[in-house]
């Protein structure tokens, strides 16, 4: 069969990752699906994003995985940020978080959020919607300790949150090397029995840096 000009093709009716590719292998045609070719730039640096599209909401002490805001990462080194909006009911109550990998390969990272505090002295260490105009505090922690039940991220203060029932952006960043592939995972669980959440629109972006 003649060959024909892309231009002369008839037009997709919709873009999908089944949808497949002409390749050239060592000499020989073959063609790719557009999810085998996502997975190889995906090897070589392009970013990994996963988005919650279900509120996680929790009144325990005991924490469970936040499904949605899992990867599977094979071999390599890479970075992640986890872009968290959360909630409180009550003000003395902290949302609390952990990293899990279900492989092998520990994780390095750092947890911040906005303090509410308003002076050089007095840091409170209470996550803030909106933090201090005057001094624009950064709390947080950083951690090299894998957690699932118990979360070890959050704030812990006499006032854990600025406001109940409030979007209060947080930030998880991280890097991790894995020798055997598993789940990079996120935990929630509340500081007490009282509700606590990770709200939709919290994301995981992952990029392999090698």
């Amino acid at each position: 069969m003649a060959d024909t000009k892309i231009s002369a093709l008839t037009a997709a009716s919709v873009a999908a990752v089944a949808n497949e590719l002409a390749i050239n292998e060592a000499g020989t045609s073959k063609k790719i699906s557009i999810t085998q070719l996502k997975t190889l730039l995906q090897t070589l640096g392009m970013p990994r994003i996963t988005r919650l599209g279900t509120q996680h909401s929790i009144s325990s002490t005991t924490g469970t995985e936040v499904t949605d805001l899992s990867q599977t990462l094979e071999a390599g080194t890479y970075t992640f940020k986890y872009s968290l909006i959360l909630r409180s009911a009550t003000t003395s109550v902290s949302p609390l978080l952990g990293i899990n990998f279900t492989g092998t390969g520990a994780p390095r990272m750092h947890f911040r959020f906005a303090d509410a505090s308003t002076a050089l002295t007095a840091e409170i260490h209470t996550m803030d919607d909106e933090g201090s105009n005057a001094f624009g505090f950064i709390s947080g922690r950083a951690s090299n300790t894998e957690t699932t039940t118990a979360p070890n991220l959050g704030s812990t203060a006499t006032l854990a949150v600025a406001t109940a029932n409030t979007d209060i952006l947080a930030f998880i960043e991280g890097i991790i090397v894995v020798t055997a592939s598993g789940d990079l995972e996120l935990w929630h669980s509340s500081e007490t029995a009282t509700a606590t959440s990770v709200e939709v629109g919290s994301s995981l972006v992952v990029i392999r840096t090698a």
